[in-house]
């Protein structure tokens, strides 16, 4: 049997629930600091400016809406593998909290206004012969208000066709 689908309610006005896209070139950590004549100094400042910028500017070019409540923020790091490295997983530097670190600090202004909307992060690291990083932004309120949506259209569906 074959049910009509009616116009109507399809969550199609809630956009920009998830964003992803791909920042090429090696990851840059932040946090290693050097302190000289009592200032601190990022070890790698220059490195790390333009990962960051690589970062806003894929973000921006994909479009991320600027979230006014919770973020989940998923990230996995590809590194490039050393020649003479054999093992299966990158469990060596750069650390993969300051990794995230750099990718939250470079999505603020952009994905939300301040990295304490960041109320889930998942982040792994894996060996690629393209090294850069994968990043999903997710807004947790139009997430929220879709599902939402898309249980009243399933109500309204039910409601319908089974009286």
């Amino acid at each position: 049997m074959t049910l009509p689908v009616t116009h109507g309610h399809s969550g199609n006005e809630i956009v920009g629930i998830s964003t992803h896209f791909f920042v090429a070139g090696k990851p840059v950590p932040q946090g290693s600091l050097k302190f000289i004549h009592g200032r601190a100094i990022h070890v790698r400042a220059q490195d790390l400016a333009l990962w960051r910028a690589d970062i806003a500017n894929c973000a921006r070019h994909a479009q991320v809406s600027k979230a006014q409540e919770g973020v989940e923020i998923n990230v996995i790091f590809h590194m490039q593998r050393p020649k003479t490295v054999t093992r299966k997983e990158p469990f060596k530097r750069p650390d993969i909290d300051k990794l995230a670190r750099a990718v939250l600090d470079a999505l603020t202004g952009v994905a939300y206004e301040d990295d304490e909307q960041v109320v889930k992060l998942i982040a792994s690291k894996e060996y690629s012969d393209t090294p850069g990083a994968w990043i999903k932004i997710i807004d947790r309120d139009k997430l929220s208000r879709s599902l939402n949506r898309a249980e009243a259209v399933i109500d309204d569906y039910f409601n319908t066709y089974t009286d």
